[in-house]
């Protein structure tokens, strides 16, 4: 039996991510490894682990945990609280208006999110070099940079055991696996996954999946940049997407539309059984038509002349940067931002100093 959820608002999203008023917000800052002095006058004290961070006693339930820019990785995550936790983007140094220091980031390591107690927690803005383990209910994932070598998949969603979890957003992160590795997949598991929402996102693997899951499984794939040998999934809604790679992809009860690839096995034509097409919306282009740039996740920007450019749902664009939820170069989270400080020349004796900033919201 078919089963899809065809729309999930941007306002769903954002009520996701807010906090009640009267939560604290935490700053962690590990003074970039020790190199800045003074130090830097944060919540923790210097070396403090956001793992510590997360385990502090004073630390509760929908607190915000800022994590601040470091050249030292903050280690490991594993959460028991309903925690949002941010950082400064990634790729700073490549687009303009990011961020006064673009020279480091907010840098983790594996985040495990598998405890029913971290439901509706938020994790965005962080350089993240181990699996987003995503197994509770209401979780968001966005604006994130996970770069993982072989044997190591990028994001595992689904429930460990038999609980069945609902409302697993993944959305405008860059994510990048080696060999043997899928940028997102299912946990070990036989309990159901309701409204899997996959959108705007960079999904890059080396000969492995973007997004590879089971029928126990389903939900949302919309305007992603799929860059991987294969997509497998069932009872998904798949629509706005550009395959990048030009490969066969495997569906199984899914609705199909509106969608690009290199070759017409992408999403035209492609493997599987009991799926639903709408017409001839899936196109078949050698060139996808994105733009020549300067930075690693500007270059999949769609060019006024290609084939994706207002031919996907609705007169949308196709790919990460369409739709009501384009993707954010950088992934600068959304929290105004200092990208520019500029202080004028003191003379002695001088009663006032000349500063100029530059910020702008997100």
């Amino acid at each position: 039996m078919k089963h899809f959820i065809y729309a999930l608002s941007f306002g769903t999203i954002l009520c996701m991510a807010s906090q009640p008023a009267s939560a604290t917000i935490w700053r962690l800052n590990n003074s970039n490894g020790g190199t800045i002095t003074p130090n830097i006058n944060a919540s923790f004290s210097v070396g403090t682990t956001l793992q510590q961070a997360h385990d502090n006693s004073s630390v509760n339930n929908g607190d915000t945990i800022h994590v601040e820019q470091s050249n030292t990785s903050y280690g490991n995550l594993t959460m028991t609280k309903r925690l949002t936790i941010i950082g400064v983007g990634y790729f700073l140094a490549m687009n303009p208006k990011t961020q006064v220091n673009t020279a480091t980031a907010s840098i983790v390591g594996s985040i495990n999110m598998n405890a029913s107690t971290c439901a509706g927690s938020t994790i965005t803005g962080l350089t993240i070099q181990g699996t987003v383990y995503m197994g509770a209910s209401r979780l968001l994932v966005t604006r994130n940079y996970i770069a993982l070598g072989s044997y190591t998949n990028g994001i595992l969603v689904g429930g460990t055991g038999t609980t069945a979890v609902d409302s697993t957003i993944i959305t405008q992160n860059f994510i990048s696996v080696s060999s043997y590795s899928n940028a997102i997949a299912e946990q070990s598991g036989t309990g159901n996954l309701t409204n899997l929402y996959i959108a705007n996102n960079y999904l890059y693997a080396n000969n492995y999946g973007s997004v590879n899951t089971s029928g126990r499984i389903s939900g949302i794939i919309k305007n992603n940049v799929m860059d991987a040998a294969y997509t497998q999934v069932q009872n998904m809604y798949v629509v706005n997407n550009i395959d990048n790679r030009g490969v066969t992809n495997y569906f199984n009860n899914c609705l199909i539309e509106y969608n690009i690839g290199k070759v017409s096995a992408s999403f035209a034509s492609p493997s599987g059984s009991g799926n639903t097409f709408t017409g001839s919306t899936n196109l078949t282009n050698t060139s996808l038509g994105f733009v020549t740039a300067s930075s690693t996740d500007s270059s999949f920007m769609l060019s006024s002349s290609s084939p994706a450019k207002g031919t996907g749902k609705s007169g949308d664009d196709m790919g990460m940067f369409g739709g009501s939820l384009p993707y954010k170069l950088s992934g600068i989270p959304t929290v105004p931002n200092v990208y520019a400080l500029s202080i004028g020349t003191v003379a002695a004796g001088a009663t006032s100093i000349s500063v100029t900033v530059s910020t702008k919201s997100n």
